[in-house]
């Protein structure tokens, strides 16, 4: 089995051309990995999958182990394959995947191109309680969160201005959402300013 691989970059799109002594490999890769990669030219290592069908070998290449492994988990789903899981992780990084997932926020899912509601119940329902290790460490106060419909409009509209989920809950996190006074607008406004 192929751990990892260390080569020059040829090209990163839309398939990754990485250069290994006098061998040029061709490796499917998700935007989330093309995004961490330096500029062609340079050396890099990427952890490899190696997927073997009757008609083909196919080398993918991920910038961090959490992608890979939920790669893995991805691909196990029932009706999930290669290319989907490659466009999910292109569209969510490991650690929103797994909000969306602890969240059962089938809405985040279904944006991303190829999943219709189908998809996005069959991954709730197969990964569900299998993505702790990838959540962010704010996460914990994600039940709190929920607990209170304020924080899920702060959610949403701190999302609608940008943020990832990762960054809006640690944002949301940063502000006390117990005051009852406090009306959704300026707890946006709070969360923005312990960002800057």
């Amino acid at each position: 089995m192929i751990e990892s691989l260390t080569g020059r970059i040829l090209a990163a799109a839309p398939d990754l051309l990485l250069q290994v002594g006098p061998v040029v490999l061709r490796l499917g890769i998700s935007e989330q990995t093309r995004a961490a990669l330096p500029e062609p030219g340079a050396e890099a290592t990427v952890l490899a999958e190696l997927l073997v069908r009757e008609d083909a070998l196919e080398l993918l290449g991920f910038a961090r182990a959490e992608e890979r492994a939920l790669f893995r988990l991805l691909t196990g789903v029932s009706g999930v394959g290669k290319r989907l899981a490659l466009a999910i992780l292109s569209e969510l990084s490991v650690e929103d995947l797994a909000l969306a997932v602890n969240r059962r926020d089938e809405r985040r899912l279904v944006r991303v191109s190829g999943v219709g509601r189908k998809t996005a119940s069959r991954l709730l329902l197969e990964l569900e309680s299998r993505l702790e290790e990838f959540l962010p460490r704010e996460a914990a106060a994600a039940p709190a969160a929920a607990a209170d419909p304020r924080a899920e409009e702060v959610l949403a509209a701190l999302m609608a201005l940008g943020l990832n989920q990762a960054a809006a809950l640690r944002a949301l996190t940063s502000v006390d959402t117990g005051d009852a006074d406090l009306g959704v607008e300026e707890l946006i406004r709070r969360a923005l300013a312990a960002r800057a």
